[in-house]
């Protein structure tokens, strides 16, 4: 289930781009959920209950109040994973995108043209994240996908799966079959017993990470450099 937010002041560009988008994901047989807002405020009081309820955001540059461009500073300080796209009129104000790891600047006059092109390439992006994955647990047998989980921990012998919302214990997993079927998917081992997805990082030094959701874990210093280079080729 992709979860698409788009704000615009602009009601029947609005309700345009938000029939366009519908069709595309029927035409593809996607599932999606489409929220719609004509004030960027009001986007703002929906994000802050759930920082990560959204999948991807359209935002228009140029609306009164809260902008597009306000509105993006607010969602990069919790959530810097989220596909952002920029919708604008206004060609000039391209540039005071870029700051944002905006992922496509789509023109009005153009929508047409370059929303499936966009989509197309946040759809691939989303099925890597959204891949799904079994896991044996002491609560039963649950499935997440990559996108869901923050870290796994090796504790009293046990490897604990850390997500959002919830910690589950594993059963019958080996800490390094875990490393194993992970380190090629954006996880980092930051220590012998913790193992982090990388997009998930929001800040690192020498001593520690902080995750999106403000949680500090520790590196060991013989971690340091591969956390490093694994941050920054992410980022890149």
């Amino acid at each position: 289930m992709i979860k698409i937010a788009i704000c615009d002041d602009n009601h029947t560009f609005l309700q345009e781009l938000k029939q366009l988008i519908r069709t595309y994901l029927k035409a593809h047989s996607i599932q999606g959920e489409i929220y719609t807002y004509e004030d960027g405020e009001l986007f703002l009081k929906s994000f802050q209950k759930d920082y990560f309820q959204f999948d991807m955001v359209f935002l228009d540059i140029d609306m009164p109040a809260v902008d597009g461009i306000e509105a993006a500073h607010h969602i990069r300080m919790f959530n810097k994973n989220l596909i952002l796209v920029f919708l604008t009129s206004m060609e000039n104000r391209v540039y005071e995108t870029f700051q944002f790891n905006t992922f496509r600047f789509i023109r009005k006059k153009y929508i047409l043209e370059e929303l499936e092109e966009c989509l197309d390439k946040a759809v691939e992006l989303l099925n890597h994240e959204h891949e799904i994955y079994a896991f044996k647990t002491k609560e039963g047998m649950i499935k997440l996908s990559l996108h869901d989980i923050l870290y796994f921990t090796f504790i009293n012998r046990h490897v604990e799966i850390w997500t959002l919302h919830k910690q589950y214990t594993m059963l019958n997993n080996r800490f390094q079959d875990i490393i194993d079927l992970f380190k090629d998917k954006n996880f980092v081992c930051i220590h012998r017993g913790c193992m982090v997805n990388v997009k998930y990082i929001k800040a690192i030094n020498k001593l520690f990470i902080v995750l999106d959701n403000n949680e500090k874990l520790s590196i060991s210093r013989y971690k340091v450099d591969e956390v490093f280079k694994a941050f920054a080729n992410y980022a890149k």
